[in-house]
């Protein structure tokens, strides 16, 4: 390649960079910052009532937090994940700005890393949801993913939602983009969100879901799965208005 030519491609870059984000990053969409945490045993308690005294009354938080006790995670050290959901980018970047260099900040921080560390840090876009959405309590099982056709992947889940006996009918699908951070070659990632993963577990082993396996397995390739439980539930954002 000449000089001339590099030249050329590098100054495309930020175009090609566009095309690949924009079909996905056209609309507002709510983000996700995930923390992966490994923390202290027997810190658990102490943890939960620092997340809930730090975002529970925050004027400056415009998302909602989300606890949770990772309980299966295949070779990953990690205990527990902090989620930061946000209705928009917009609100992300306001919550963050609007919260640094606090008091209330410092303390929380002193406690968690007296207690744990970061593991992970990832942000991801929400492409499109369907059934029910998570609430405090919720048992979640998470399945990293490599989507080739993400379009197409989210055009199966919503015909697959509208089959009579689906799971969506107990449960909710989250599907989701990384925009930064994240594992090597995971593109996206499905969250299920359910009272009971037994119950979701009978219709995920279903022939009718078996089918949709199938199909999905065109345009997807798993990469990991994990389950998780919620611990705490905080802030104002309504989880129904992201979808």
């Amino acid at each position: 390649m000449t000089k001339l030519q590099q030249l050329k491609y590098i100054k495309y870059l930020p175009v090609l960079f566009a095309l690949v984000i924009i079909p996905s990053m056209a609309k507002a969409q709510a983000i996700w910052v995930d923390y992966g945490l490994v923390m202290k045993p027997g810190s658990q308690n102490t943890a939960v009532a620092a997340v809930d005294a730090y975002f529970g009354d925050n004027e400056n938080f415009e998302g909602i937090a989300i606890f949770n006790d990772s309980m299966i995670n295949g070779p990953s050290p990690q205990t527990h994940n902090l989620a930061l959901v946000y209705k928009d980018h917009a609100s992300y970047e306001k919550s963050r700005q609007a919260m640094l260099n606090t008091p209330e900040r410092q303390k929380f921080l002193q406690t968690m890393f007296a207690n744990g560390n970061v593991l992970t840090e990832t942000v991801y876009a929400h492409v499109a949801g369907w059934g029910k959405t998570a609430q405090e309590g919720t048992q979640y099982i998470g399945f990293a993913m490599q989507v080739s056709n993400p379009q197409r992947y989210a055009a199966m889940l919503e015909e697959y939602s509208k089959v009579p006996g689906n799971a969506t009918e107990i449960a909710g699908i989250d599907l989701f983009q990384v925009v930064a951070g994240g594992s090597p070659g995971v593109s996206h990632v499905a969250v299920i969100a359910v009272g009971n993963r037994a119950d979701f577990m009978a219709r995920y082993t279903d022939p009718a879901f078996g089918k949709y396996l199938r199909k999905f397995g065109q345009v997807r390739k798993v990469l990991g799965a994990s389950y998780s439980n919620n611990l705490s539930f905080n802030g104002p954002l309504d989880l129904d208005s992201i979808r």
